[in-house]
């Protein structure tokens, strides 16, 4: 059980470092949340180890890291994370397909929260930015899963069986 606690950390750990990760000119706006992706399996798979104290100060980690308005990506993690909780104990027994669905969805409410706080700020709203995030979101939590399955669950006697 310690060693969860100390797996986690590590695991947002590179998840911001993921987040802020140098990408050429045409690719800087096609990034997964791997935040997002991150928070969305802990909730799912660990609902007991997620908090809203970890959510605030990973979304102000995240601001600062990429140099948004302070509290903009804390907002839209509270908020997306919001309507997770509610999915949280179903989830897991959900087929994988609907599974990906679902994350395609929450990642799409959480790029159109950021573009709606960036449209306040008179920056221009492009659709295509949520839209790449959200299939590249879908496309990587098969890989989340299976990784967070193997190196969080498995070896501290949560997965199912």
């Amino acid at each position: 059980m310690n060693r969860l606690r100390l797996r986690l950390p590590v695991i947002f750990i590179v998840a911001l470092i993921l987040s802020i990760l140098p990408l050429p000119a045409f690719l800087v706006f096609f990034k997964p949340p791997w935040i997002l992706l991150s928070l969305l399996y802990v909730a799912f798979f660990l609902p007991a180890k997620s908090n809203l104290a970890v959510i605030v100060i990973l979304g102000l980690i995240l601001d600062v890291l990429l140099s948004t308005i302070l509290g903009a990506h804390a907002f839209a993690l509270i908020a997306t994370l919001g309507l997770t909780f509610g999915k949280a104990r179903r989830f897991q027994f959900f087929p994988m397909v609907h599974q990906i669905i679902l994350v395609g969805f929450f990642c799409f409410f959480y790029q159109n929260i950021l573009m709606f706080i960036n449209a306040l700020q008179g920056l221009p709203y492009n659709l295509w930015i949520p839209l790449a995030s959200c299939g590249l979101g879908m496309l990587f939590w098969p890989w989340i899963r299976l990784f967070g399955d193997e190196w969080l669950l498995s070896r501290f006697g949560y997965a199912r069986r």
